[in-house]
């Protein structure tokens, strides 16, 4: 359990008002299929990390065909003694480029906006969905082809959406109101908060905050009838602002960037990744301007992927999120018109 001294005249949602009480490992999703046969290189991998290593833990397997059944989990952070009901709710979505990351992992800043978010007010919910890819091997080269990372992201935007309705089925059960339902989704987690804008199929959350996302195909996003925060770094090196391909390794060289983590073992075992080309937030801010939907930008200048580790940022960015979700609420975005309007005159 973490705990913050309450501050009494805190304004709820705007400023840290509660201790935090977590939940860790609760159900959403039962019996869903996970690949099970490991690559020899997830286990190399393993061996290279130590205590002060930047390796992740990776999760390659063979193929696509050997299946296995598992539960879906989340760590859940509420506001201790809260006695609120119809709270909003914060879906937190991890990174990690499909092959890595867990709704844990401490490495990842947005893992801490979980306390953030829960001592100003929100019930969060830090999610983990299915990781990873499979290696191919063609005349002893290792590749990722782009139709597994689709089936990568098609996987995640199936458990997210999973998530959210389950939320909106246990809205009583956690004291939430399930048309308040937000997601944060950092890298990968923000592609597939993006994607499920693209692919609604009847689910879609109240509001996103996408750091560093993309989408797969501009012409798919139609129709976005809820607010969308979009956050990234003019010089994103894993997931390109404008467009591109996932974790070109080729480019991070090119701007002299350093290969930590996966880039770091994709080098170290010379894998192939040919990722779709993915849409990034400038080209989804091209879109949404065109149609004329609500959203808000904060593109910074020369800048990489995940600016919010770097100390000037660190405030900034989670003040410009809690921002944007405290005007959220404090709008009737039960009437999206008028939620429209009022937020772009703002």
């Amino acid at each position: 359990m973490f705990l913050i001294s309450s501050a009494v005249s805190a304004e709820r949602y705007k400023e840290p008002s509660f201790d935090i009480e977590k939940i860790p490992n609760l159900i959403y999703a039962s019996n869903v299929p996970h690949l099970t046969k490991k690559h020899f290189i997830t286990s190399l991998a393993v061996g290279l990390r130590t205590s002060s290593d930047v390796f992740p833990s990776l999760y390659f397997y063979q193929n696509v065909n050997e299946i296995t059944y598992k539960n879906l989990h989340f760590d859940l952070y509420q506001p201790k003694n809260d006695t609120t009901n119809n709270r909003p709710l914060v879906i937190v979505v991890h990174g990690g480029a499909f092959v890595s990351g867990s709704k844990d992992d401490r490495n990842q800043s947005i893992v801490g906006y979980c306390d953030s978010l829960a001592v100003r007010g929100y019930v969060v919910a830090s999610i983990d969905y299915r990781v990873g890819l499979t290696l191919k091997n063609i005349e002893n080269k290792l590749f990722v082809d782009s139709l597994d990372f689709k089936r990568a992201v098609q996987w995640g935007v199936h458990d997210l959406q999973v998530a959210i309705r389950f939320f909106r089925s246990h809205a009583g059960e956690y004291g939430i109101d399930r048309e308040k339902i937000f997601v944060i989704g950092n890298s990968s987690g923000a592609i597939l908060a993006m994607q499920s804008v693209c692919e609604k199929n009847g689910v879609s959350p109240n509001a996103i905050v996408s750091m560093w996302g993309a989408v797969l195909d501009k012409e798919k996003i139609k129709n976005v009838s809820i607010p969308v925060l979009l956050i990234h770094g003019t010089e994103d090196e894993i997931v390109p602002f404008k467009e591109g391909r996932i974790l070109n390794l080729d480019s991070i060289r090119e701007r002299n960037r350093d290969l930590l983590g996966y880039g770091s073992i994709a080098s170290s075992f010379s894998i192939s990744f040919t990722s779709p080309i993915f849409y990034g937030s400038y080209v989804v801010d091209s879109v949404f301007n065109r149609h004329g939907y609500v959203h808000e930008t904060f593109f910074q200048d020369g800048v990489g992927h995940e600016f919010y580790n770097k100390e000037f940022y660190k405030i900034k960015v989670l003040a410009m999120i809690v921002n944007y979700l405290y005007k959220i609420i404090e709008l009737d975005e039960k009437r999206p018109p008028s939620l429209w309007s009022r937020m772009t005159n703002n």
